[in-house]
């Protein structure tokens, strides 16, 4: 892995602070939340102290009493309005409230879930709103029936559907009020009044008003009667006719042969919602419900959050992903919040307080609600239950506020680390890659040593290895330096002794020796010849590197020079054949004739040694179209190359093969040749042949070198 993908990576270690932040706004949240919970299940317990034997102060007329029971099949439980619905028979402007629905077939009965309504003829709904219990009734029929006319309300064979409402007084006596007509639209209340002799006539009851309208399953219907009129008891029976002047079907909570009703209503007392004002507050909702969960009355209600900027609420919602869930309140939606509070009512119910925190499945308003029992007396039983409901937003709007202050300053300070570490990575990366370079650099192909390496004048790590590197190589060439002048040096060291010696020979040659002596001495005189050739190879040498320096370059054709050095090998080696392939065109080059030459003598002396008698000695012009360099080969049928030593065949000294007896050999003559092609701008090579059958030399030259 790369270095500074490793920085990179642990500059992403950073990202441990905005984790941090994360955490530590969860902490702080369930302090605050747990905060919330307690203080205001504390107020919630205070005001149902404040209710406790309060009956009268929450239930109507004498109900009180008998309101403490569980709400039985045909008791209703009005919920509050507000505002107060229109009385037009459609239910658009009635709550949503499915517990609150009662639902009647032709035998009375009460209907535990609300889902049963579809089943059961006749849905009904209550609401109070001020001095008024409204009633809503779904009846589920082929068709409304209306009567013959409204002056015939009382004839059997003109009779439609009709609305009975039965209750007690407050006198305590059971009275009646039917609704019908003979179009749709408005309903007035009215009684059956026996006059003398018998006689039933109609009274109208202007109080009780209502409006009915055909829906697709049947007919709707609104009513409204004023709360002085009715006590304790309340019912609603439904004379359903399949045809005008047909059998009645009754349908409903009133006993069929008398209406008297069967049910009670548990409905608030009129000073109620008064006194729960006396304690609402902004952002604060208090209610009052009987033990089973109806609402009798309210106080206020949770205002809507103020919109947060887009940003913000973007910002607000994106990081609350990356926060534990279940550290959160709960997202629910407003049927699972009916859920909560009927779960709530339940617990006050059993006598134990409750409470829980949610927030609206938009993430905008974070709610706390808390439910408290409402006893008799200290250890009595419950009359009710009061639930306080308050809208955390200050708190909520000051968390989200910091949490997204403190993840967008962590998120930035890690965006400026990781930057900061990415153009680190990358400048350490590059003074890497120009070491790496340098050092790629420092020995040319013709062994001589670059001690110039960047960096050097940094003070940090790299450039103490830069310095380290650069003393290196600068020993190392000053070694290198010393090996290219030694053989010189030798040979002019060891001239004047080996002339001694060969002066010696010469005169002692003179005196008379015996046969064995003689043998001696030739063997000393072949060997101070030998040592002399080998001083001649070592002194030549030098003069080569020193010429070749000096060399002076013309322009001159490279195909006429290879062929007239092939011509003239042919005769100072008859034993073998030279031929030349591409040199059939002119191929002018800017370079030194005499270094061609001699870089040639070398190659093809390198090519007899190892080539066999009467071989073929091969040259070869290869000019690149589009390239500033030319190629020249020669191939030489033979062994193969050393393995290995290819790279290593053009060094000096360097050699892998016996010495003939004849002619010492020093490993000078390739190093030569490579020292010519560098002086041309190019650079020399070996390889096997492809067929295996010998060995291809190749030196590139440049076309046009400056002149010296």
């Amino acid at each position: 892995m790369l270095i500074r993908t490793r920085l990179l990576l642990l500059g992403l270690a950073t990202l441990a602070l905005p984790w941090a932040g994360c955490q530590y706004a969860r902490e702080m949240e369930a302090s605050l939340r747990a905060a919330e919970s307690e203080g205001l299940r504390a107020v919630a317990q205070t005001i149902a102290t404040s209710l406790q034997g309060r009956s009268d102060l929450l239930y109507r007329s004498t109900g009180g009493q008998g309101s403490r029971a569980p709400a039985g099949p045909f008791d209703l439980e009005p919920v509050p309005l507000s505002p107060e619905p229109q009385l037009d028979g459609r239910d658009d402007d009635w709550p949503r409230v499915q517990r609150a629905w009662r639902t009647y077939g032709t035998v009375p009965r009460a209907a535990p879930e609300p889902a049963l309504r579809e089943v059961e003829p006749v849905a009904v709904l209550a609401g109070t709103a001020g001095r008024f219990l409204f009633v809503l009734l779904r009846v589920r029929d082929t068709g409304l029936v209306l009567d013959a006319s409204d002056a015939s309300a009382l004839d059997p064979a003109a009779m439609g559907d009709r609305i009975w409402l039965g209750f007690a007084t407050p006198r305590g006596e059971l009275d009646q009020v039917f609704l019908s007509g003979w179009t749709t639209g408005d309903l007035r209340g009215r009684r059956i009044v026996t006059r003398e002799f018998g006689r039933a006539e109609m009274a109208d009851e202007p109080r009780v008003q209502g409006a009915w309208v055909r829906s697709p399953e049947g007919w709707t219907a609104e009513l409204r009667i004023p709360l002085s009129m009715i006590a304790d008891r309340f019912g609603v029976l439904v004379d359903d006719r399949a045809r005008r002047g047909g059998e009645p079907r009754p349908m409903g909570s009133l006993a069929p042969g008398d209406l008297a009703p069967r049910g009670r209503l548990i409905a608030a007392a009129p000073e109620l919602t008064s006194y729960l004002t006396q304690f609402a507050q902004p952002g604060v909702r208090i209610v009052a419900a009987s033990p089973a969960g109806a609402t009798l009355a309210e106080a206020d209600a949770l205002p809507l959050i103020a919109a947060n900027s887009g940003a913000q609420a973007l910002l607000s919602r994106l990081y609350r992903r990356f926060l534990d869930r279940a550290a959160l309140a709960e997202r629910i939606t407003e049927t699972e919040r009916g859920r909560i509070d009927r779960i709530q009512a339940e617990s006050a119910a059993a006598g134990r307080s409750s409470s829980a925190v949610f927030a609206t499945s938009d993430e905008r308003r974070m709610v706390v609600a808390a439910a408290a029992p409402i006893r008799e007396s200290a250890t009595g039983p419950v009359l009710g239950v009061l639930q306080v409901a308050q809208t955390a937003d200050r708190w909520l709007l000051l968390r989200d506020r910091a949490l997204t202050r403190l993840l967008n300053l962590t998120l930035l300070a890690t965006l400026l680390v990781v930057g900061l570490i990415a153009v680190f990575g990358t400048r350490l990366a590059i003074r890497l890659e120009r070491l790496r370079r340098a050092s790629d650099a420092a020995l040319t192909r013709d062994g001589r040593v670059h001690s110039a390496f960047p960096d050097v004048a940094s003070k940090d790590e790299l450039g103490a290895v830069a310095r380290g590197f650069s003393a290196l190589l600068e020993r190392l060439d000053g070694y290198t330096s010393y090996l290219r002048t030694l053989a010189g040096k030798l040979a002019h060291e060891i001239r004047t002794p080996l002339t001694i010696v060969r002066s010696s020979l010469e005169n002692l040659g003179t005196e008379p020796l015996s046969a064995p002596a003689r043998e001696y001495l030739q063997r000393a005189r072949e060997g101070s010849d030998r040592l002399g050739q080998i001083l001649q190879a070592m002194g030549s040498a030098t003069r080569v590197e020193e010429a070749i320096e000096g060399a002076e370059f013309v322009d001159c054709d490279l195909a006429a020079v290879l062929t007239g050095a092939a011509h003239g090998y042919s005769q100072a080696f008859p034993a073998r054949r030279f031929a030349v392939v591409g040199a059939e065109t002119a191929c002018p080059i800017h370079a030194a004739p005499d270094l061609l030459l001699q870089m040639l003598d070398k190659l093809v002396d390198n090519a007899v040694d190892f080539s066999p008698v009467d071989s073929t000695i091969t040259f070869r012009l290869v000019v690149p179209a589009d390239s500033a360099q030319v190629a020249v080969e020669v191939d030489n049928v033979g062994p193969r190359l050393p393995p290995g030593s290819a790279s290593r065949i053009f060094e000096s000294l360097w050699q892998a093969r016996v010495d003939r007896g004849d002619k010492p050999h020093f490993g000078l003559g390739l190093y030569i040749v490579r020292l010519i092609a560098r002086r041309h701008g190019g650079w020399a090579e070996a390889e096997d042949l492809p067929d295996n059958s010998g060995v291809r030399f190749r030196v590139w030259l440049r076309r046009v070198v400056a002149q010296m």
